[in-house]
């Protein structure tokens, strides 16, 4: 393992733990409203997009189950990924957060009758972030795979605010996002376009 593997292991030690601290004070109630409905610069995108890729949220992640109902409600098609080994992910349209199963991790994923979209927008979970739009994910490379599959798509990451860290080590096949979302507060870079 060389130094940035290490340095990059380390920051999602320390991180999962802020992470799951946060979360972990707080109330049923705020866990609830965090993430319900997208913040106008979001949402403006959205309106832009037709396809938007989203992640089934687990333990502290940023939650995402009323964003997927506010999308649906909003006529948009909704996929989310599946694991296919080291490939990138394939979006799956799924018209019923019913039709997700247990998958790679024991992340709900859709089923292999879903069938495959391109997304427009992706949004993804993150481990780490920082304000030059560097995020920092759970060591696999799944999403940096993916968007590089799908330069064109809209890159957004959600994260609780104490994910942010100074600065997120950077590999060649790491990808900035185009904006990040937490529960106070939204970072994007200048001219986002889809």
């Amino acid at each position: 393992m060389n130094s940035l593997s290490d340095k990059k292991k380390s920051l999602r030690e320390e991180y999962r733990r802020r992470r799951d601290a946060f979360y972990s004070q707080l109330d049923a109630a705020t866990r609830g409203l965090a993430f319900r409905r997208p913040p106008s610069p979001l949402a403006k995108l959205i309106e832009q997009s037709e396809t938007i890729g989203l992640y089934s949220s687990i333990g502290s992640e940023a939650p995402t189950s009323r964003l997927s109902e506010y999308l649906i409600e909003a006529g948009k098609t909704l996929a989310f990924p599946a694991v296919i080994g080291e490939s990138p992910l394939e979006f799956r349209k799924v018209d019923n957060i019913d039709l997700l199963e247990t998958g790679f991790r024991d992340i709900a994923e859709p089923s292999s009758n879903c069938p495959a979209v391109v997304p427009d927008m992706i949004i993804t979970p993150m481990v780490a972030f920082d304000r030059s739009m560097g995020r920092l994910g759970q060591g696999g490379g799944h999403y940096d795979r993916t968007f590089e599959k799908y330069p064109q798509a809209t890159r957004i990451g959600f994260a609780w605010s104490v994910q942010e860290t100074d600065i997120v080590p950077m590999e060649v096949h790491d990808v900035l996002l185009h904006m990040i979302v937490t529960e106070c507060e939204i970072i994007q870079q200048v001219n986002v376009t889809p």
